[in-house]
This record gives structure tokens, sequence and C-alpha cells, in this order.
């Protein structure tokens, strides 16, 4: 279906499945590289929920999150060259 404001929408197809890979690109990197810093976001983030999160585990919390961040990465280069063919 065609978006009756193609012409003056910059909301594409083509531009969200950038912009959600680029964000992707971005927190993979951070958790890959800065699982600490990363595993420190998402703590403050649950704590304006009113939760208390803590590993049980940090050494096999950090290495799962830089894991986790490789990965992550992976897919969002594969997306953004997917969407950059494809488009």
């Amino acid at each position: 279906m065609q978006c009756p404001l193609s012409g003056c929408c910059v909301v594409t197809p083509k531009f969200m499945f950038s912009v959600i890979g680029l964000l992707g690109f971005s927190f993979g990197v951070l958790s890959a590289f800065d699982p600490e810093r990363s595993i420190g976001l998402y703590q403050r983030i649950m704590k304006g929920f009113n939760w208390n999160v803590s590993p049980i585990d940090p050494l096999r919390e950090v290495r799962n999150t830089r894991l986790m961040g490789l990965i992550l990465t992976a897919l969002s280069v594969g997306t953004v060259a997917i969407v950059l063919v494809k488009f």
C-alpha cells in the first residue's frame, strides 16, 4: 500500500529500517565494547519502573552481554545491507 503522503513524507520503509538498523548497531557496539555500561543503562531504566535488577554472576553477565552485543551488531549490519540492496 502506497503512503498518500509519499511525496512529502520522509517516513518510508527504507528510512524506518535504516533507523532501526542504525539504532541496533549503536546498542550492539555499546554492549560489545563496554558491557558494564550497557548493564548499568539497563539497571537505570529498570529503576525507573521500581525494579531492582542485579546479576547473579557478574562475570558471566559481562561475557553474555558482550556476545549479544556482537550478535546484535552483525544483525544490524545485515539489516542495513539488505535495506540498501533491496529498497
